[in-house]
């Protein structure tokens, strides 16, 4: 499996007029041709404008034969039309689970906000990065956090990168459950471990958007 991730930034004050016209327009299209996003959001605290959503495919030839169908269908060509200027810019990287995901009983609910973090480890040292996260963080995360959505590393795009999502009722949810982790000492002893592998770590919280359920 591979999965797309898709990153669009709007003008100021476009994305709600995007996500109803694309709900209204577009999301139908895409899903008869994609089939359902593994998700669709809106920042909320990070890029502002910014809507991020993401499609699994079998491989990278499921995904051109599928994005090629899509192209030729007039309607879809219709929307593009109807959306075109919407978008400052836009981005997207190719990326694998990583060695330990899927997850048994992950993910474990629905959620409200999700915790979206793109971690950039220092050349050469991912495959290490993963090793240490697997041995010393993970089931940590899974007992203080659950409801893991998904755990990738970079395949085509931004490279020696990995991708991790959790989701949470909501924002103070997120706040108890991590703060109760980092209170943990093996947390911090995992920190001592995985931190210095890494050269550069962003977060940004999510929103469903609009027309989106998990």
């Amino acid at each position: 499996m591979i999965v797309d991730v898709r990153s669009y930034t709007a003008h100021p004050g476009k994305l709600p007029g995007y996500f109803a016209g694309y709900a209204a327009e577009g999301f139908e299209v895409q899903k008869r041709h994609l089939g359902n996003p593994l998700g669709y959001y809106g920042v909320e605290i990070g890029a502002m404008n910014t809507a991020i959503h993401i499609w699994g495919y079998k491989d990278i030839a499921e995904r051109q034969a599928k994005r090629d169908a899509m192209q030729a269908d007039p309607a879809w060509a219709a929307w593009l039309g109807k959306s075109a200027g919407t978008f400052l810019s836009q981005e997207n990287r190719i990326m694998k689970p990583a060695p330990f995901w899927p997850i048994a009983g992950q993910p474990s609910g629905s959620y409200g906000v999700l915790d979206f973090r793109v971690y950039t480890a220092q050349h050469g040292k991912l495959p290490e990065f993963l090793a240490v996260y697997r041995d010393m963080a993970l089931q940590l995360q899974l007992k203080y956090l659950g409801n893991c959505v998904g755990w990738y590393q970079s395949d085509i795009g931004g490279l020696n990168q990995v991708l991790h999502m959790w989701g949470y009722k909501d924002m103070g949810e997120r706040q108890g459950k991590r703060a109760a982790m980092a209170a943990d000492p093996l947390w911090g002893d995992y920190l001592k471990r995985g931190t210095p592998l890494l050269q550069r770590m962003d977060v940004q919280l999510l929103v469903n958007a609009p027309f989106f359920k998990p």
